[in-house]
């Protein structure tokens, strides 16, 4: 048996959920490298946030979807690779929830499987996303001394079917405009910020990344739609990538639009980024600022291209594993 392994953040399902979820997200030293104590500064900004962050998960239905819709998407890869008759099960390891990262590994060990396709489900490579579960996997991997051998997945942001993807999500949201505004609608990719200290100092691919993403997907979606990048989702007072999207999009009807496509092209799942931050702040800011239509494409969990594009990455992987069987 092969197993495929996808590595994500997770999120808290309840509101009993969102400090500890928090207390794991804080300790982590690639996103907040807090000088000494981390544990100590993790506890303490947890419980601080934590009841603001309740109150936002009050209204997108009390939770984060993203672990449910993540266990969708690893359930509906292995029915997809299963029917090309190969023995594959696809597992799932968050970062910063249950099942933690540690266990999911340890159940594969369980299974006895040959070898692994490991799949950071963050397609744009960053020090504080891809970097953070790849080490994560690996102290498991070391702490449990294993010798299951494993390919390594490290990007995606290019995969045609990952174009694709948005594309389909960005004409399914075009299509709630009137056809004769629709060819013209501005389309404002906004991404997950990062701290500037991490592009100089760290020289994180991230942003780079981002913007020959959203160059490849307008290419394919052709027309004549204007296109922007802004950042959204900063936390503390250190200097995050700029334009913040909040602040952007209060911009764009002094440059005479009207209309806006959101397209959240960090998220491949519904987060509270995209339920509360975009829905609940930025539109609601972009209507004020005088935008009289803004949508939000959906996430790729919603369309039929994400798990086309695992599928093909973890096809592309298996010749090595199977070669030693």
């Amino acid at each position: 048996m092969i197993a495929v392994f996808l590595l994500d953040f997770g999120g808290p399902e309840k509101p009993a959920d969102v400090q500890p979820f928090l207390k794991n997200l804080f300790s982590d030293r690639n996103i907040f490298p807090f000088p000494f104590a981390q544990e100590i500064f993790a506890h303490i900004v947890a419980k601080s946030r934590a009841p603001k962050v309740i109150k936002q998960y009050e209204k997108i239905g009390g939770g984060s979807p993203a672990p449910r819709q993540s266990k969708e998407v690893a359930a509906d890869l292995e029915r997809a690779l299963n029917k090309a008759n190969l023995e594959i099960r696809v597992f799932i390891g968050f970062r910063y929830w249950r099942p933690s990262i540690a266990d999911t590994l340890a159940e594969i060990a369980k299974c006895q499987s040959q070898g692994m396709v490991v799949i950071p489900m963050f397609p744009h490579y960053s020090t504080a996303t891809t970097l953070s579960v790849l080490q994560a996997f690996q102290q498991a991997y070391d702490t449990q001394k294993l010798a299951i051998p494993y390919q390594l997945v490290e990007w995606w942001y290019d995969h045609p079917h990952y174009i694709a993807g948005w594309c389909y999500s960005i004409q399914k949201a075009l299509e709630k405009f009137e056809p004769a505004v629709r060819a013209k609608v501005p389309v404002l990719f906004t991404a997950h910020s990062l701290p500037k200290s991490f592009v100089v100092e760290r020289r994180d691919p991230y942003p780079k990344q981002i913007h020959e993403c959203a160059e490849k997907i307008m290419t394919y979606l052709g027309g004549d739609h204007p296109s922007y990048i802004s950042y959204q989702s900063k936390v503390g007072p250190v200097e995050w990538l700029t334009p913040a999207t909040i602040e952007f999009v209060a911009e764009l009807p002094k440059k005479g639009f009207r209309d806006l496509v959101l397209v959240p092209i960090s998220f491949l799942t519904d987060h509270i980024e995209t339920l509360y931050e975009i829905d609940h702040e930025i539109i609601p800011a972009a209507g004020k600022a005088g935008i009289e239509q803004a949508v939000r494409c959906e996430a790729l969990c919603h369309g039929p291209y994400l798990r086309k594009v695992l599928e093909e990455l973890v096809l592309k992987r298996l010749p090595p594993l199977l070669d030693r069987e």
